[in-house]
């Protein structure tokens, strides 16, 4: 990956964990959580991860185009 899909990929990854866990926080997600629910949860962001990665990969052109003056 070139260093402007990294960038994408940073930003919307980043973007993506703090509105999950925003969305989700209100109703109580973090009360009473517990090891496993931490482990379950991370593992959700990772698989997201994976999809955003070969999002990123797949839109090449299109994300250079971005970066372009």
């Amino acid at each position: 990956m070139s260093h402007n899909q990294k960038k994408v990929f940073w930003v919307i990854f980043i973007t993506f964990c703090f509105g999950a866990t925003a969305s989700i926080y209100p109703q109580g997600a973090f009360d009473n959580i517990g090891i496993g629910g931490l482990i379950i949860m991370t593992a959700f962001y990772l698989i997201v991860a994976i999809f955003i990665k070969k999002y990123v990969r797949s839109n090449a052109k299109n994300i250079e185009k971005w970066f372009q003056k």
